[in-house]
């Protein structure tokens, strides 16, 4: 039955098979569909399964989850949708978005929720709190229980009418764009511990006494809900709904109200259910854990829904093996077999059961979901180590928004500095670029402020059209200083969210270089007034900062023929080992031509030798990266790249964390 085609509502499935929705971190940190994220649900659909669906957009800004959670809650994201819907169609897949709304587990410093925390339940919250940290490797528990109190200390309040009403609005415009977008379904998440499921359940839903909400209240909202998205969608367009059938919580959830909700929900229009189990607040707990550990830990209550309701369901919970997938469509359990981290686990699950040949299973080791809970994306134990690297490489990327590029003027001296060839490359050359001069006003004597400010703007308006930058890609803006430069320019960094900043040398004033090496997941450049600004020398030590170098470099410096890049590596651990990784960066990067590496020994140490190639080769520019030591280890250690700034005289240094 497998490898049978089956309708569900007005689509046709190739086969039985689903890509579940499993949060993967991959959006952009605005919310829009990054490349990441659309190659991510391709390779889904490419892997042979009949649906996609796409995991936990927002319907709401206030109901993001995490920083990179994909969203759905404007019309600015209809084009990031539209080329997420179409990459999947175009395999052959049917499109599935699920559409969410994070509740109190929302991003946000007002969360909603449908009741105040209740305090009877706070030793359980305690409790599942020592279960969850122990979860985690110690360096990140504190501040793990830092964001754990400070989320539930927001719990303070229950949602007004007004604020249901937008809420049901929100899930229904985002549906609506759902559609626009050429999605063939849209999902609604009630499951996880969502907003949805937080109505639903007695644990977080209660009435005016503080005792559970009634049956018929507590799935008010999830009606509403659904009845507002249906009014939104054209006639027979397919809905579906990501159903929580245990909660294991005081008052929670259990399979009992789950079905009668259900019921309820189908004879609303619901055109599939994809049933799961546990949320936040137990997913962690050992017994739980015990349970989902088990292959096919859905078969009994998947069941139990098949009888219960009229419409087609999406069995799962660890489908490890196609015979697996075999026997509880055989026995009635589902109708179609939905494959989550099993299918991350190995994107060949498809293939290997047509051919008959083995999968790798997930091993339930759960790294993907402490990388999802701790934002630094999806990432699988059962992937290549290269793979591992290049998509946690790809996800970090994802916060170094160096598209958006802030040139700092402030002086008469930056006038000169920024007209020269090295800062114009220091603008990304890839759609999406923008860039925003800001001039700060002093009283320096020598700077004809508004003559020079309207001269610099023409000027580079022009550079604009020679590199074919569309004019609204570039702004400018005037700021009058009345504190610090450093704190000024700091806070309009954090306001535009600019990922790339550009500013003169100036040796009389040191908050320059203490702004520079302050930045944290940036590209700072410090624009020297060295001649052989074309020289560049880039020194390598072939780590993870390494990779965010030179995808900068590839989009800057690499894409102008008049610098002469020389790849630099001072030799720690053998030269044929630091090769091979050379080979190992160049593959993560995608580059189809071998680049050379000069490798050279330590005369001192690192930094020592780095400046004496500076000084033998005359080198102009210098691109380094920062290896992201903690403050300690900085402060134990040093760094090789803040000695290297502090020797440096006229040469331009640009500097990536």
């Amino acid at each position: 039955m497998l490898f049978t085609s089956f309708r569900l509502g007005p689509c046709t499935l190739e086969n039985r098979l689903v890509a579940l929705p499993v949060f993967s971190g991959y959006a952009r940190p605005d919310g829009r569909a990054s490349e990441l994220l659309i190659e991510h649900y391709a390779s889904l659909a490419r892997s042979g399964v009949a649906m996609v669906v796409v995991a936990n957009a927002a319907v709401a800004a206030d109901g993001r989850v995490a920083v990179n959670n994909l969203r759905a809650d404007a019309d600015e994201f209809l084009p990031g949708l539209e080329r997420l819907a179409s990459a999947i169609k175009r395999q052959g897949a049917v499109a599935v978005l699920q559409l969410n709304h994070g509740g109190r587990f929302a991003k946000t410093l007002h969360p909603l929720a449908p009741s105040a925390l209740d305090a009877a339940h706070i030793p359980f919250h305690l409790a599942r709190l020592k279960e969850f940290m122990e979860f985690f490797p110690l360096e990140h528990r504190f501040g793990l229980t830092r964001d754990f109190m400070q989320r539930v200390s927001a719990w303070n309040r229950s949602m007004s009418a007004d604020e249901k009403e937008s809420a049901v609005a929100e899930f229904g415009e985002a549906a609506g764009r759902a559609c626009a977008a050429g999605f063939d379904a849209i999902e609604l998440h009630g499951a996880t511990g969502y907003l949805l499921t937080q109505f639903l359940s007695g644990f977080s839903h209660k009435d005016a006494s503080g005792s559970p909400a009634g049956f018929d209240e507590r799935i008010r909202f999830p009606l509403q809900v659904v009845r507002e998205v249906k009014r939104r969608l054209p006639d027979g367009f397919l809905f579906g709904f990501r159903l929580l059938l245990r909660e294991w919580v005081p008052d929670g959830i259990d399979l009992g109200e789950a079905l009668s909700f259900a019921e309820k929900l189908a004879a609303e229009g619901v055109g599939y259910f994809s049933p799961s189990v546990a949320t936040y607040h137990s997913m962690f707990l050992p017994e739980v854990r015990a349970i989902t550990a088990r292959p096919g830990y859905l078969r009994e209550d998947s069941l139990a829904l098949k009888k219960r309701v009229p419409v087609p369901v999406i069995v799962s919970g660890r489908v490890l093996t196609p015979t697996l997938a075999e026997e509880l469509l055989a026995e009635g359990a589902g109708d179609l077999i939905g494959l989550g981290r099993v299918l991350r686990a190995d994107p060949r699950w498809v293939f290997k059961a047509r051919s008959g040949r083995p999968a790798t299973a997930c091993r339930n080791c759960n790294l993907c979901l402490r990388g999802v809970v701790l934002e630094h994306g999806f990432t699988c134990t059962c992937w290549p180590a290269g793979v591992r690297e290049k998509a946690d490489f790809e996800q970090r990327l994802l916060q170094r928004d160096t598209a958006k590029t802030l040139w700092i003027v402030a002086g008469a001296r930056d006038l000169d500095i920024m007209r020269t060839p090295v800062a114009a490359a220091g603008i990304p050359a890839r759609p999406g670029t923008s860039t925003t001069v800001l001039f700060l006003k002093t009283a320096d004597p020598e700077l004809d402020f508004d003559k020079n400010v309207a001269g610099f703007t023409a000027w580079s308006r022009a550079l604009w059209q020679r590199r074919g930058i569309a004019d609204e890609r570039l702004s400018h803006k005037v700021m009058a200083i009345q504190e610090s430069p450093e704190s000024l320019v700091g806070a309009e960094m954090t306001q535009g969210g600019f990922g790339a900043i550009i500013l003169g040398r100036n040796h009389l004033e040191l908050w320059r270089e203490r702004f520079l090496y302050q930045q944290r997941a940036k590209a700072v450049s410090l624009i020297g007034t060295h001649p052989h600004w074309s020289k560049v020398l880039v020194p390598l030590d072939l780590g993870l900062a390494s990779l965010f170098v030179l995808r900068h470099l590839e989009q800057s410096f690499m894409a102008h023929t008049e610098f002469k890049l020389d790849f630099l590596h001072v030799i720690q651990g053998g030269e044929a080992r630091a090769a091979k990784r050379w080979r190992e960066i160049q593959k993560i990067l995608g580059w189809q031509a071998p680049v050379p590496l000069r490798m050279v020994p330590r005369t001192g140490d690192v930094a020592a030798t780095i400046l004496n190639e500076i000084r033998n080769g005359d080198f102009g520019t210098l691109v380094m990266g920062k290896r992201g030591l903690s403050r300690i280890k900085q402060l134990l250690l040093g760094s090789v790249s803040a000695a290297v700034l502090q020797s440096l005289t006229t040469q331009t240094l640009l500097l990536i964390d």
